[in-house]
């Protein structure tokens, strides 16, 4: 590695990643993509892939330390929180970088559920590190439903959840990549600011049930669950507890009317419209049909 990008992105062969870094090759950004495994590497140009472990702070020095700018992103695990503060910790010994934290939408560090609380410790130390920073709270990512929901669609044309009527703005993964581009690019004027990003429409189970039914032209039902119902299930497909609990307290939220605030972030920082659970649906098709 003779040079290195000023743009560093971790997380970079995920669901968010792969469109991120098509989004950067595309506006011809200098990207340093970083991944464990560079069998899940994708040549793409101005793209350089480095294999890199946040379990290691070793083996980021490489990658960060001519980085002007870089994308945070790791799968939840229990090791979640001390492998994002490896980079953190590394980035600071250099002193130039803006961090882009791909957050979420109820990040907490005083919250019961795993996920939520990581990403909120996560974020209190950056904000105290002295780094440049800003943060990406999505909500609800419409990309969830092509597993365990559209099985059930498939099999059974049912939609199993526990969030009764409440209503969600769900969210397309690629809009947080192409809001995640826009701010990597030019990251200063978005220095301390945190985005919540959703869809521009907030919608029940039962109104997304409705729409998958106009699709595919068969009647699809909303079953709603009990909280116990909904972790028996997940428990049968063989879901950690850490996220099942996760998954729930999102629900709970969802069920109680507190998840339904739609953010202007997505449309503001685009300039266009966030994709429609509609025009996703239609997009996915086979994988409901």
């Amino acid at each position: 590695m003779t040079t290195t990008p000023s743009l560093t992105v971790f997380g970079a062969s995920g669901r968010i990643g792969q469109p991120l870094l098509h989004y950067l090759s595309a506006a011809g950004i200098p990207t340093l993509a970083v991944t464990r495994d560079l069998a899940r590497a994708t040549p793409l140009p101005a793209v350089q892939w480095v294999q890199a472990d946040m379990a290691d702070p070793a083996s980021l020095a490489p990658v960060l330390r001519e980085s002007g700018a870089v994308f945070l992103l790791s799968n939840y695990s229990p090791s979640l929180v001390t492998e994002q503060l490896n980079v953190l910790k590394v980035a600071q010994r250099y002193g130039q970088a803006h961090i882009v934290k791909l957050s979420s939408g109820a990040a907490d560090s005083a919250a019961t559920a795993p996920v939520a609380r990581a990403h909120g410790q996560v974020e209190a130390v950056l904000r105290a590190s002295g780094l440049a920073w800003t943060l990406l709270r999505p909500e609800g990512f419409m990309q969830n439903w092509l597993t365990g929901l559209a099985r059930a669609v498939q099999h059974e044309r049912r939609i199993y959840e526990a969030t009764g009527e409440g209503r969600r703005p769900y969210l397309d993964a690629r809009d947080v990549a192409e809001v995640a581009c826009t701010i990597l690019a030019n990251p200063a004027p978005h220095a301390k600011q945190t985005y919540t990003l959703t869809g521009d429409e907030a919608l029940s189970y039962g109104q997304v049930a409705t729409l998958i039914s106009h699709v595919l032209g068969e009647p699809v039902t909303f079953v709603s669950q009990t909280s116990a119902e909904a972790r028996q299930r997940l428990a049968g497909f063989g879901v950690p507890v850490s996220v099942i609990d996760t998954l729930l307290d999102y629900a709970e939220c969802q069920r109680s009317g507190l998840a339904a605030r739609v953010s202007p972030a997505v449309a503001t920082l685009l300039n266009r419209p966030a994709r429609t659970v509609a025009a996703f649906i239609q997009e996915h098709r086979h994988h409901f049909a």
